[in-house]
């Protein structure tokens, strides 16, 4: 079967998958989002998200995770998961933080300073415009920066957490170097789905003079291994636990459990409980942020797989050391005294007081998959289709987006309280480039409007 990958140059998750489907030799065509491509790319997919996958018959799948899970139990060898099952889940720990974390920085880096913003704006228009240049280059470069610098509120990296994610980053270039200096890829001689999730953002920090700067002086075999993952070859097997844990465990404990870990877990847990904001303390002051519910989704299906994973005690043994597990497990809930006995004149208000009690309960159970009474189908909201303005199609932030996510479980069970949220931030993208979207929306300046395009 040979398929078609519709990316982006500057979208990080374009380039992940891409460097895995070079890597397990998939026979596919690389397909750049551009004028030309843009009405066929409309008429194949849904959703205007990048990258999407295209099989022979037609069938157009967005999301890269489980799509990369597919791809390996349909292709075993050679393989991009760890068979140490305790590796393994370290491998899925470190994808979600490429995709959840590491986006934020790109994305911060990217939009944040002017030089970078201006840089980026170009490469978009030329990468969009192939054969012919807008009218007013000028105009529409303005105008990519003018939408794409309006989303950092909504990826919440306007702010303070955009200087806890510089931060992060930096701390993370070091000790990535650290490890990448003793072994070829971040879990022995071949790559697994971490590299390709890391390198797809880390490729993108490269294209944009800030942290290409900080990759260059402190990441010199970062920046080597990230040339190499474009294209990556296995050399040999997956390396054994003991011999990564030296530089592997710095990385989880000095940077994931540091910043990462607090940030997904409080972003989850309010999630869960509904709330329109969460109290966050892991820079200088206390941040306040709106919780994004795509994130919430991706990070609750990894605390599943390390409550599975805990009877390895090796595992165990290296996230208690690196000060995960507090974050990686559940927090047990205080459960809410029952209501007393009322009158009846008041049985109204009663009854209401318990069943808020109950449906915390209930929420605490529902993340577990044990609240079955409580479970409901997802209503179909709007902002999901092309065509509609709402959600984030008006956005701009239109790569791997959680609406993608979300049409896919439409007739699935989910969180009551999670699917009640439904305000703008919620439905952004938690782990995004969205610099393909800077091309659709410089483009849109001249040749459709903005609320059509991602």
């Amino acid at each position: 079967m040979t398929y078609r990958l519709f990316g982006a140059e500057t979208s990080a998750y374009s380039t992940k998958m891409r460097s895995y489907l070079t890597y397990k030799s998939f026979a596919f065509d690389w397909v750049p989002r551009t004028q030309e491509s843009e009405s066929e790319l409309k008429r194949l997919s849904r959703f205007a998200t990048l990258p999407v996958l295209v099989t022979e018959s037609g069938y157009a799948v967005h999301d890269t995770t489980p799509l990369i899970e597919a791809l390996e139990a349909d292709r075993p060898e050679p393989s991009a998961t760890p068979s140490d099952p305790a590796l393994a889940f370290l491998a899925c720990v470190l994808e979600e933080y490429a995709d959840s974390w590491l986006a934020k920085g790109v994305f911060h880096y990217r939009w944040s300073r002017k030089k970078d913003q201006k840089i980026a704006a170009q490469r978009a228009i030329d990468e969009y415009y192939v054969t012919s240049q807008p009218d007013d280059r000028k105009a529409s470069e303005d105008r990519a920066i003018e939408t794409m610098t309006g989303q950092l509120k909504l990826m919440q990296v306007d702010g303070d957490l955009g200087d806890v994610v510089e931060k992060s980053f930096k701390k993370f270039v070091k000790l990535l170097d650290d490890h990448l200096r003793k072994h070829l890829f971040i879990f022995g001689d071949r790559p697994s789905i971490a590299d390709f999730a890391i390198a797809g953002q880390l490729i993108q920090m490269l294209k944009d003079p800030t942290p290409a700067k900080i990759i260059e002086k402190d990441g010199e075999f970062v920046a080597k291994w990230c040339e190499f993952m474009t294209a990556p070859t296995a050399s040999g097997p997956f390396a054994a636990f003991d011999d990564l844990k030296e530089t592997l465990a710095p990385i989880f404990a000095e940077d994931l459990a540091a910043f990462f870990l607090p940030w997904a877990a409080e972003n989850l847990e309010s999630s869960l409980a509904g709330a329109e904001t969460f109290s966050l303390a892991i820079g200088k002051e206390p941040m306040t942020l709106a919780p994004l519910r795509s994130a919430a989704r991706s990070f609750r299906e990894l605390r599943r797989k390390f409550v599975s994973g805990q009877t390895i005690e090796q595992l165990k043994a290296f996230t208690d050391a690196a000060g995960a597990t507090v974050y990686l497990l559940r927090p047990q809930r205080v459960e809410q005294p029952q209501a007393a006995p009322v009158a009846s004149d008041d049985a109204g208000e009663g009854e209401g007081s318990e069943a808020a009690g109950d449906g915390e309960g209930q929420s605490a159970a529902r993340e577990e998959g044990e609240g079955g009474g409580r479970k409901r189908r997802r209503r179909r909201r709007g902002g999901r289709g092309r065509g509609d303005a709402a959600g984030t199609e008006a956005s701009g932030a239109g790569e791997e987006s959680g609406d993608a996510e979300d049409a896919a479980e439409d007739v699935e069970t989910v969180d009551a309280a999670a699917d009640d949220q439904v305000a703008m931030q919620d439905d952004a993208p938690a782990a995004d480039d969205v610099t393909d979207a800077a091309a659709d929306d410089a483009a849109s300046a001249d040749d459709a409007p903005a609320e059509e395009r991602s």
